[in-house]
């Protein structure tokens, strides 16, 4: 790694005109990414599957340096990095990866600790989070779980190897960890559908919690929620920020959906909306919250016609959307509901509230019932999250 590569990297953890702690553009100069991840994975582009990027392939001395996310293991089987060796390409499904460096740079600035504060991390991954939390904090201040002990184990490590022992533990991270509690603060780099009554129980009144909620790998939301005794609220953050969900919590990929369905043609209507209304748009986080997540493909028919946009979700609602040459666009959609005619109500309630950012929405959480709310908790907007799309009332 050069000078000039290791200054870009620092540079390019905030946006132009923001502002990084000193103390956390400290602990990234300090901490060596490249510890934490001696390969990665990257898809390949002319076929499906993977190829291994290690020394002393350029590319991964430039990746690793850069604000790129890496993933770092395939359906939790650290045998398919040896079978990568071998130049063949593998197949699976990403299960640990390193973060964006901005993304991990956003939310530690946003978790606004303070010396002497006790953490809790979900989701240990690599150990990189873990390393920046031990420079600032202190490692005995410093507890991360995470489901798989070989990333664990390798995490510890690697973490060893910086004279860093913070206390990591193989468990579900859903439960936290009672016997460390109670912490100023609770971070989670893996989504959860809603926020675990454990992590609300294990942390300190006053204390916060900052997790990726979880809609299918859809919107991007960071709640930062303020415990107060049993319960737990606060904004969305402005920001995106995906993260993969809990393993448990994977449901079969919907996409198995566009399988199993029995009448292709569906219901047939015309649609204001393009297809890509729920790619990277304003209006994609909104969509995601009031229908759920979805999961989408595209392609051009054999017989040369229209692109087509296919979207479904688990229990097997569809769309399919094409645009006619003259612009119109069409839409046939089966299933248990109309998904499209969804999203389609979820887009005039959007525009009726004032095209609302993500900022403006929050959540509160109790054991016993989450809701999402706009602009103030006591306002007039409100759904109850179920993990799953929110209910209106």
């Amino acid at each position: 790694m050069t000078t000039e590569l290791h200054d870009a990297f620092i540079e390019g953890l905030t946006e132009p005109g923001q502002d990084l702690d000193p103390e956390w553009r400290a602990a990234f100069r300090a901490i060596p990414r490249d510890t934490f991840v001696p390969y990665f994975f990257t898809p390949l582009t002319d076929r499906p599957g993977w190829r291994l990027v290690e020394p002393p392939d350029p590319e991964w001395d430039r990746r690793v340096w850069s604000n790129d996310p890496l993933i770092t293991q395939l359906d939790g089987d650290d045998r398919l990095a040896d079978a990568a060796r071998s130049g063949e390409p593998v197949i699976g499904v990403s299960t640990s990866s390193s973060s964006a460096p901005s993304l991990m740079a956003l939310m530690l600035q946003a978790l606004d600790v303070r010396d002497g504060h006790r953490v809790l991390e979900i989701g240990t991954g690599t150990g990189y989070n873990a390393a920046l939390l031990c420079h600032r904090l202190g490692a005995a201040n410093i507890t991360s779980v995470d489901v798989d002990p070989g990333v664990v184990a390798r995490a510890h490590t690697r973490l060893a190897d910086l004279n860093y022992a913070p206390t990591l533990i193989a468990t579900d991270g859903s439960a936290g960890d009672a016997s460390r509690a109670p912490f100023d603060r609770i971070i989670a780099t893996v989504a959860a559908p809603s926020v675990p009554a454990a992590w609300i129980d294990q942390t300190r009144d006053g204390g916060k919690i900052l997790f990726p909620l979880d809609l299918r790998n859809c919107g991007g939301l960071l709640p930062l929620l303020t415990v107060d005794h049993d319960r737990a609220e606060g904004h969305f953050l402005p920001d995106y920020g995906g993260f993969m969900p809990f393993r448990q919590d994977r449901p079969d990929t919907a996409l198995r959906a566009f399988r199993e369905i029995d009448d292709h043609l569906g219901t047939r209507s015309e649609t204001p909306l393009p297809a890509d209304i729920l790619q990277g748009t304003p209006f994609e986080f909104f969509a995601a919250l009031m229908v759920g997540g979805t999961d989408w493909m595209e392609f051009i028919p054999n017989d040369g016609g229209p692109a087509q946009t296919w979207i479904a979700q688990a229990d097997g609602s569809w769309a399919c959307h094409t645009t006619e040459h003259d612009g119109t666009h069409l839409v046939r959609q089966g299933g248990p509901a109309h998904l499209w005619t969804r999203i389609e109500e979820a887009k005039g309630l959007w525009d009726s509230l004032g095209s609302p950012s993500r900022n403006r929405f929050g959540l509160t959480a109790t054991a016993n019932e989450q809701t999402v709310w706009l602009d103030s908790p006591n306002g007039p907007h409100h759904w109850t999250l179920r993990n799953a799309p929110p209910e209106c009332y």
